[in-house]
């Protein structure tokens, strides 16, 4: 006979129609705020369910657990395998083994489930976050403002209004504007100007600040940001780069340069234009964004941006471990530069 699992705190909060974080506080006895109705819900689906809370978990709940979570949103098919996500956990991961920490990671695809992501620091498996999301602006707010009523100290990677939404937040993030203005500059300076935007489909602030940076440059030089030019499609694996691309080449007034929103993106782009006559970069100039290691050894190599991925993540942790050492510490916003890197693509 199987042995019936036991009923967890997830089950309590389907059951009762509340967030698992509305659990977590009443089992924690932090339910003054609580309506009755809600108590009540809670109270009929512990005895249904025949959940017993876990009195010696709730006694330890104050203990470190010296693991540092990095909670991750995206829609991305297969996200935690873009190099960039690496680079970033990487970064983490150093620095919290040299301090004696570990590395937990929360992923979530749902976009309308902030609870998934939540989990560690609900069921206090984490003494601090390092937080990468994606999704609409809106949506990445909300999230931002429930780790800040949150007593957990966190650390937010590449958003450009933290502090705004959630003051008790560290920031970290790279200058991708910056960058994207240094890289545009460098293809109109070479004759440039029909020049292409592509990207994947999901929101992301990464993406927006990198847009951003694109269109600012080329009002800037009065060239007209043309909405057949600027292509949001798929998701950021080389692949996605083709149909984008042969569209772009399709047309009669064709693009002669084409800004990648991902390295990746750049390499199935290059492809794509060689696999249909196209050569790269006399008659397509072709740009990523990133500066992954492959970019260098790719033909031709890749003309790219580099972006400090792997220190922002290690920036972000030590400065996570120095507020969990010293409480007192205040919150900081830290913007690293981003490294225009000239190959011979563009």
């Amino acid at each position: 006979m199987t042995k019936r699992r036991s009923p967890t705190m997830r089950d309590v909060a389907l059951m009762a129609g509340v967030s698992l974080s509305t659990v977590s506080n009443y089992a924690n006895g932090r339910w003054q705020r609580l309506s009755p109705e809600t108590r009540d819900s809670i109270d009929t689906a512990i005895e249904s369910l025949g959940y017993r809370v876990n009195s010696a978990a709730r006694s330890l709940r104050s203990t470190r657990t010296r693991t540092i979570g990095l909670l991750a949103l995206d829609d991305s098919l297969r996200f935690l395998a873009d190099p960039l996500t690496g680079l970033y956990l990487a970064g983490i991961g150093d620095a919290a083994r040299e301090s004696g920490y570990s590395v937990l990671v929360q992923a979530s695809r749902m976009k309308s489930r902030a609870d998934d992501l939540m989990t560690p620091i609900d069921e206090h498996r984490i003494d601090a976050a390092c937080v990468l999301l994606s999704g609409a602006r809106a949506g990445r707010r909300r999230i931002l403002q429930r780790l800040d009523a949150s007593s957990v100290p966190y650390a937010v990677l590449d958003e450009t209004d933290t502090l705004d939404v959630a003051p008790r937040a560290i920031s970290v993030r790279a200058d991708q504007a910056g960058g994207t203005t240094a890289l545009v500059e460098h293809l109109i300076s070479n004759g440039h100007r029909r020049i292409a935007f592509i990207a994947a489909r999901t929101p992301w602030a990464v993406l927006e600040q990198r847009f951003d940076g694109f269109k600012t440059v080329l009002r800037r030089h009065k060239i007209l940001v043309d909405p057949d030019l600027c292509l949001f499609e798929g998701d950021w694996t080389p692949t996605s780069a083709v149909p984008m691309v042969r569209k772009l080449l399709a047309l009669k007034s064709r693009p002669t340069a084409v800004v990648c929103g991902s390295d990746l993106l750049a390499i199935g782009a290059m492809r794509a234009a060689t696999d249909i006559g196209f050569s790269v970069p006399s008659d397509l100039a072709v740009a990523g964004f990133d500066d992954f290691d492959v970019s260098e050894q790719v033909s031709p190599s890749l003309t790219t941006v580099r972006v400090p991925a792997w220190e922002m993540g290690r920036t972000a942790a030590e400065l996570l471990i120095a507020r969990l050492e010293d409480a007192g510490k205040p919150s900081a916003s830290l913007c690293l530069n981003t490294t225009l890197v000239i190959r011979e693509s563009a």
